[in-house]
């Protein structure tokens, strides 16, 4: 079954006329459509994707007969093409993403075309997402590969001396060179107490002997996401470094080795959180313990204390605890990892996370 029929599916059990999908993201999935200008109407009959000029050549090569394909000009707009084709005049429920669509949107839509009850739904074809397919699969492993390969060829520059910025540019220079898109998103580099900071962009600070660095990049092949984390040390850690890094460690290997389909990303989260709670640390810890990835790097499944759905086979997830002190410093480790009914696949098992493999020596 294709994704524009899966997502039929959902249409029919929702009971709607069709569904107006907005957000690209969800509209590559459906379509393959790689630009950022679209719409895409979908009912049981028929798919319309409307795009600019821009896009004319590119949708034709990329939708092809997922969709009938128009194209809007200066004076024809998207909402035209929808009147035209006459697409609402026998509808009557309409569903939209509510997550997607924001109130000056709707309030345009509402007033074109009173006629149609309009059903705020929830992420209904990020929920499609969350599972992947073999394709998307491999996607996903040639991104973690190229971000393993990339850091792997940058950590000699990671020295006293260089700063955040530079060491982040080194890397994500590396990742474009060997195949990624662009970063799948700002890349972290937080050094020194710094490294408290969950998301500590990089920074002009430079990287001195006796610090933590933790680095949190990603890479994008043919759309699809990695992310990874590592905390190094530049010199010989101390005693408090070694023991929370010890913690973060078993916290993540833990819940790795326990999540499988079926259970909620709750449940996963609450493994890890338990054994850093139980350390003294729980307080330190204030992020969800994962998330999805896919054609965006926060994708669904959730994998937090909130996370009340069962996680499905196939889910591609992060696993990444971490431990955050004000004015000392933190660690965070992530790995990607695939969800099985037996358990869990490491895709980024050839980036090594052993204490003695973070410890850059210096002199």
């Amino acid at each position: 079954m294709t994704r524009m029929e899966q997502f039929k599916e959902i249409i029919e059990k929702e009971r709607l006329d069709g569904f107006l999908v907005t957000n690209h993201t969800d509209i590559r999935y459906l379509t393959g459509f790689t630009g950022d200008a679209c719409m895409l109407w979908v009912e049981k009959s028929r798919a319309i994707f409307i795009t600019d000029f821009r896009y004319e050549t590119q949708s034709k090569k990329e939708v092809e007969n997922k969709a009938e394909i128009y194209i809007i000009s200066p004076k024809k707009s998207y909402f035209s093409i929808l009147k035209e084709q006459k697409i609402f005049d026998d509808k009557k429920l309409v569903g939209f993403d509510e997550n997607v669509v924001n109130y000056a949107f709707y309030r345009r839509l509402a007033g074109m075309f009173m006629n149609v009850s309009w059903i705020p739904l929830k992420n209904p074809v990020s929920e499609l997402r969350a599972v992947k397919d073999n394709e998307e699969i491999n996607k996903i492993v040639q991104s973690v590969e190229i971000a393993i390969e990339s850091l792997v060829d940058a950590l000699p520059l990671l020295r006293p001396g260089i700063t955040e910025k530079e060491f982040s540019a080194e890397l994500e220079y590396r990742m474009k060179r060997k195949g990624s898109e662009k970063p799948s998103f700002e890349t972290i580099v937080a050094s020194g107490w710094r490294a408290a900071l969950p998301h500590g962009i990089a920074s002009d600070k430079i990287i001195e002997s006796g610090e933590m660095v933790t680095v949190d990049f990603g890479a994008t092949y043919n759309g699809y996401a990695s992310d990874l984390t590592r905390t190094f040390f530049i010199g010989k850690p101390d005693n408090k470094f070694i023991k929370i890094y010890e913690i973060v460690l078993e916290a993540q290997l833990t819940a790795a080795n326990k999540a499988k389909a079926g259970m909620t990303g709750k449940e996963i989260d609450g493994i890890a959180r338990k054994i850093i709670e139980d350390a003294g640390y729980g307080e330190y810890f204030g992020h969800g313990l994962g998330h999805g990835i896919g054609l965006v790097v926060h994708d669904s499944p959730g994998v937090n204390s909130r996370s009340e759905k069962p996680i499905r086979e196939n889910s591609v997830i992060t696993i990444e605890p971490g431990i955050y002190i004000p004015d000392w410093g933190g660690v965070r480790i992530e790995d990607d990892f695939i969800v099985k009914s037996d358990g869990t696949k490491w895709l980024s098992s050839e980036l090594p996370k052993e204490i003695s493999d973070i410890i850059i020596p210096v002199g």
